[in-house]
C-alpha cells in the first residue's frame, strides 16, 4: 500500500504544473470555448475564414464578468501597443505558419500562447519561430484609459532557425511557463 500511495503522491505532484484543460489545449474548431479567469468566464470564438487560395482560423475573445449582463471585447495586444480584436492563423501551401492556443494554469491564469514562423524562400525551409504568451489581464482604477480586459504580451521566445514545425513548438511551449518579466 506504501507504494500505490507513492505513486499517487508522484502523479499529483507532476499535475500541478500542467495546464488545468488539457483536452482544450488546442481550441482549434470552429465555435465557442470557455474558461473561468479573472473570476468571471473568457470566451474564445473560433471561426474559419477560406477561399481556393487561402484558409485561416480567426479568434475573438470575450470576458464576461460573474453576474453581468454584458461581454466585454478582448484585444490581443501587439508588442507596439496596438489592438488587435480578431486573431488569424496564417497557411501557407500545407504548412502552418502562425498558429494559437489557450493555455490555463492551475493558479487560474490564462495565457493566449502563439508561434509564427518566419520563413525564406519556401514554407517548408527552415525558419525562426517566435513564440508570444499573452497574459489575460484586467485593468485597474489606475490604468482607466486601458480596456477592461485584455491579453498583454508577458514573455517571448525564439527557436532559431527551427526544423519543427509550428504544431510542434505550440506542444512544447504548453507544458512550460513563461519566464518572470
Amino acid at each position: 500500500m506504501p507504494f500505490a500511495r507513492l505513486c499517487i503522491f508522484i502523479l499529483f505532484v507532476s499535475l500541478l504544473g500542467t495546464p488545468v484543460h488539457a483536452a482544450e489545449r488546442f481550441p482549434l474548431k470552429q465555435g465557442l470555448h470557455e474558461w473561468p479567469a479573472l473570476g468571471g468566464k473568457l470566451f474564445l470564438v473560433v471561426g474559419t475564414y477560406q477561399d481556393t487560395v487561402s484558409y485561416r482560423r480567426t479568434y475573438n475573445f470575450f470576458f464576461k464578468e460573474a453576474k453581468a449582463e454584458e461581454w466585454n471585447q478582448v484585444p490581443v495586444l501587439g508588442r507596439k501597443g496596438n489592438q488587435q480584436f480578431t486573431w488569424q492563423s496564417a497557411v501557407g501551401g500545407e504548412v502552418t505558419i502562425a498558429d494559437g492556443t489557450i493555455v490555463a494554469r492551475q493558479d487560474g491564469t490564462l495565457y493566449f500562447v502563439v508561434a509564427d514562423k518566419r520563413i525564406g524562400q519556401s514554407y517548408q525551409d527552415r525558419g525562426t519561430i517566435t513564440v508570444t504568451w499573452y497574459k489575460l489581464t484586467q485593468s485597474g482604477d489606475d490604468q482607466p484609459d486601458e480596456l477592461a480586459y485584455q491579453l498583454k504580451p508577458a514573455f517571448v521566445r525564439d527557436y532559431p532557425n527551427s526544423k519543427q514545425t509550428v504544431e510542434d513548438i505550440l506542444a512544447e511551449e504548453v507544458v512550460l511557463q513563461p519566464r518572470k518579466q
